[in-house]
């Protein structure tokens, strides 16, 4: 018996094409765009699986209510939309409305009947993704600062080197400056962090492949737009369904933060990462801001339970060591990494890693170590800490 879909188009072109792509399917066309009937249809062919919705620039803004208005009713059903060409527009209207997949008339048609098996078995609700191994590691400075970003482009790199083949990787930067981790990296992103809050609902691979920045070493980017002045409102409760959405897609996703964010989003955060760590150095303008952040955490009830310590730009000798600041702030002591300023800026204006850059550059090796950490897998021990004179001016001010 041959499998059920529903096509909403008023071409029969459509339709002989998809039954000359996919023989094993039986496709009914269907010209009403009223929801209840669509819905009456479905149920009556016996919970068809498919609707395939046809798109063009003269009905975009009707069949997207339509699709949206469907993926509500029967989630249960996979949606995807065909069109006569690739049109960027028209493909993320249909995305952002629901859409699984993106069909082009006559395109690819030898590969038609894969794609249409895989939508038909498709995770049948929309929301976030049934798995649930990906890994979320949270990377949180007190203020805007560029390292935050810095240390999460090659947390993330290097978690991609570990996971390898088996999943994908994925940079998630809300820290400011807005665009860092893009522009570190060298990549030109037409779809950030932004969108992807405001298609939270409708998360999956297909929007994944279609809109996320792709760096050449295969790791997926999203960044605030470069462009973008003052803070984005970010809300918390978005925040940590785009969270769960990705941790379903990436086997490892590198989220940057600062502690200019509103408490809530700082908060969900911290909820739903795996492991997070807390970016500080050895001054006592961020030490301090630090400490208040931790404070304010801790009075906000937020689980810190898995936050660490990373001491940046560590050098020896100046006074407020690694291990004395952790038992300040409270926190365990995970690393202490350092790279050397001509590097870290060459990496930063060339747009490229600094395992490229410099390769031998202790920071390379840190950062992998770090990673490694975060993953659960052996470390080595954090420098040694030396007490020093500067330590006591930490909490001489509030």
């Amino acid at each position: 018996m041959k499998s059920q879909a529903l096509v909403i188009t008023d071409d029969p072109v459509y339709i002989d094409w998809l039954h000359n792509a996919a023989p094993g399917t039986d496709f009914s066309r269907v010209s009403s765009v009223d929801a209840d009937r669509i819905e009456e249809l479905a149920s009556g062919a016996g919970k068809v699986p498919l609707i395939l919705l046809q798109f063009d620039a003269g009905n975009a803004v009707e069949r997207a209510a339509l699709l949206e208005k469907i993926a509500q009713r029967m989630p249960e059903v996979a949606l995807a939309a065909i069109a006569e060409s690739e049109d960027p527009d028209l493909m993320l209207s249909a995305m952002r409305a629901g859409a699984r997949d993106y069909l082009v008339l006559s395109r690819d048609q030898e590969k038609a009947t894969a794609l249409i098996g895989k939508l038909m078995r498709h995770s049948l609700h929309t929301g976030p993704a049934a798995n649930r191994d990906g890994k979320i590691l949270a990377v949180i400075g007190p203020y805007p600062d560029d390292g935050i970003s810095f240390l999460g482009e090659h947390l993330a790199l290097a978690c991609a080197e570990r996971v390898g083949g088996g999943g994908r990787s994925l940079l998630l930067d809300l820290a400011a400056p807005s665009g860092a981790g893009a522009i570190f990296l060298d990549l030109k992103q037409s779809y950030g962090v932004l969108d992807a809050l405001q298609d939270v609902h409708r998360f999956d691979a297909t929007l994944i492949e279609t809109t996320f920045a792709r760096h050449d070493s295969g790791l997926h980017v999203l960044s605030l737009p470069e462009e973008l002045v003052g803070r984005p409102q970010l809300d918390a409760g978005d925040l940590q369904m785009l969270l769960e959405g990705v941790r379903g897609h990436f086997a490892c996703t590198v989220i940057t933060a600062d502690g200019h964010m509103s408490l809530p989003a700082v908060k969900a955060l911290l909820g739903s990462a795996d492991r997070s760590i807390l970016l500080s150095n050895q001054s006592i303008l961020r030490s301090r801001h630090c400490k208040h952040l931790v404070q304010a955490l801790r009075a906000e009830n937020a689980e810190l339970e898995r936050l660490s310590l990373v001491v940046d730009n560590y050098q020896k000798r100046v006074g407020l060591e690694p291990e004395n600041l952790a038992e300040l702030f409270e926190l365990p002591l995970l690393s202490a990494i350092h790279a050397q300023t001509g590097h870290r800026i060459q990496a930063m204006n060339t747009g490229k890693p600094i395992f490229s850059v410099a390769p031998k550059d202790p920071y390379c090796e840190e950062v992998r170590r770090l990673a490694a950490a975060m993953l659960g897998e052996p470390v080595k021990p954090a420098p040694e800490a030396r007490a020093g004179g500067l330590i006591g001016r930490l909490f001489s001010g509030s």
